[in-house]
């Protein structure tokens, strides 16, 4: 089984929840919302940010996961700072998505004119009511940002269950896991190695699963207090490195330099604490408290947390 992860952005948190409930069906509420469609033998992931605009790491780290974007227009098409803010997050990661048009908020030329210079306006637009369950997802592919190659899984949850032990909660970004799989858990020191006991799709038992999946991996070898900290499971096959390279593209409606700053960085899953410094040939290095997988060509995203106006920095391409 292989899927999407597709990210819900906008700030009408009542006009998401009735986009995504006449397409999908909710599963979880706990942290992100999670909505879930199967379609043609795939499987979609629509994920929303209740928390925005107080927060931005629910979006990052949404941003930092998900192969397409649907970008909701507000109500009558005006636009307040968190919609532009969405569209920086958006064009940092340089996702691929869709602006949706509801109930005619605003003519398609007038939605993209608020856009200009920035990757939402180049868009497909779909115009569509409020409570239409048609959507195409066919065109939807897989992530840019996903691993050349290798398995990898994004671990958001750890927890015990009676009669099961520990149980993970994520979403494989890049290859596949199966039933047996031995995963090495990121960051772990020494190295920890875990065995995939069972695997489990909407409380759905399977062999295995692929990319764009949200799973639940039942594991052996591990109690779930030994996995507090640990962000990602991967095959071995991953370079993990507490001292990131990456070429950077200021957004230019932030006004200052990242530099020889304290800031956060957005993996891919996972937000993190970063000193970041120039490292000369146009590159930064951003040093992080632990070592994370990284392949060439990686895109990540520089947070300012306490912007005032716009905590997205920029997009980052890592250099492995």
């Amino acid at each position: 089984m292989d899927g999407h992860t597709i990210g819900v952005f906008g700030t009408d948190k009542e006009q998401k929840a009735r986009f995504m409930a006449s397409i999908a069906k909710k599963s979880e509420v706990e942290g992100m919302i999670v909505y879930h469609h199967n379609e043609a033998g795939k499987r979609y992931s629509l994920l929303d940010d209740p928390q925005y605009p107080d927060r931005i790491q629910g979006y990052a780290r949404i941003a930092s996961i998900c192969d397409h974007a649907y970008f909701l227009l507000p109500k009558a098409g005006r636009l307040a700072p968190p919609d532009g803010e969405l569209a920086v997050l958006l064009e940092s990661y340089g996702l691929p998505g869709t602006l949706e048009i509801i109930d005619g908020a605003a003519p398609p030329e007038t939605a993209r004119a608020a856009f200009k210079g920035l990757r939402l306006a180049d868009y497909p637009v779909d115009e569509r009511a409020g409570d239409s369950s048609i959507i195409d997802l066919t065109k939807i592919g897989p992530s840019p940002n996903a691993p050349p190659s290798g398995s990898l899984v994004y671990v958001d949850r750890a927890f015990s269950v009676k009669g099961v032990g520990t149980v993970v909660l994520g979403f494989i970004l890049g290859g596949k896991v199966s039933v047996h799989d031995r995963l090495r858990a990121i960051p772990s020191s020494p190295e920890k190695m875990v065995e995939v006991r069972g695997i489990q799709v909407n409380d759905e038992d399977y062999e295995s699963a692929g990319a764009g999946i949200r799973v639940g991996l039942s594991l052996k070898g591990v109690d779930a207090k030994e996995l507090d900290k640990v962000s990602w499971l991967d095959d071995g096959s991953f370079r993990l490195t507490d001292k990131l390279s990456f070429a950077f593209s200021r957004s230019p409606f932030y006004r200052q330099e990242i530099g020889d700053r304290d800031m956060h960085m957005q993996l891919p899953g996972e937000l993190a604490t970063a000193r970041i410094s120039a490292a000369g040939s146009g590159l930064h290095c951003a040093s992080l408290p632990t070592p994370v997988p990284v392949w060439q060509g990686m895109r990540t995203v520089v947070v300012d947390l306490n912007g005032k106006n716009l905590r997205i920095a920029g997009g980052g391409t890592a250099s492995a």
